[in-house]
C-alpha cells in the first residue's frame, strides 16, 4: 500500500508540474511581449547599459538635443540617450518618442546625419573604433526612433527595438 501511495503522489506531482509549466510558459511569453512594448525610453536604455559593455557613458538632457542632434524638445514626448563621456569613442545610443510620425521621420533623418558626422570624425581620430559603424542603425517604428553606435549593435537593436 505504501508503494502505491508513493507512486500515486509521484503521478499527481508530475501532472501538476506539467500543467503549471504549460500555463506559465504561455503566460510569460505574452507578458514578455507586452512588457517590451510598454517599456519607457529610459527603461530600454538602462537595459542596454546593463547588457552591453560600454565606455564611460553620459546621459543627455533635453538641453543637449538641439546642439548634438538638431532635434528640438517640442518634437518629442520623451527620450533617453547616452554618449561616450570622454568623447574618445563613438559609442552612443538612444530612444526617442516623437509627438507624431512626421517629427519621427525628421528625428530619424537628424540621427542619420549625426552618424555620418561621427563616422567622418572618428575615421581619423580613432580608426580602431570604426568597426562600430559597420552595423550601426537608425530605425523608426511609428513615432519611436531608435539608434545605436556600439560594439554590439545587434544586441542594441534587440533591446531598444
Amino acid at each position: 500500500m505504501k508503494k502505491i501511495t508513493i507512486i500515486m503522489a509521484g503521478i499527481i506531482s508530475c501532472a501538476m508540474l506539467a500543467g503549471c509549466g504549460n500555463t506559465a510558459s504561455s503566460g510569460s511569453e505574452s507578458s514578455a511581449s507586452e512588457s517590451a512594448a510598454s517599456k519607457t525610453p529610459a527603461e530600454k536604455t538602462a537595459e542596454l547599459l546593463a547588457a552591453v559593455e560600454f565606455p564611460s557613458m553620459v546621459e543627455l538632457t533635453s538641453d543637449d538635443l538641439s546642439a548634438r542632434y538638431s532635434i528640438e524638445p517640442d518634437e518629442i514626448s520623451g527620450f533617453s540617450a547616452y554618449i561616450c563621456g570622454s568623447g574618445a569613442m563613438p559609442d552612443e545610443f538612444g530612444v526617442f518618442e516623437a509627438v507624431d510620425e512626421d517629427n519621427a521621420a525628421e528625428i530619424k533623418t537628424a540621427l542619420e546625419e549625426r552618424i555620418e558626422k561621427q563616422r567622418d570624425t572618428y575615421a581619423d581620430y580613432t580608426p580602431g573604433e570604426m568597426y562600430k559603424f559597420d552595423d550601426c542603425f537608425v530605425k523608426q517604428n511609428g513615432t519611436t526612433v531608435i539608434y545605436a553606435i556600439c560594439a554590439d549593435n545587434s544586441a542594441a537593436e534587440d533591446i531598444l527595438g
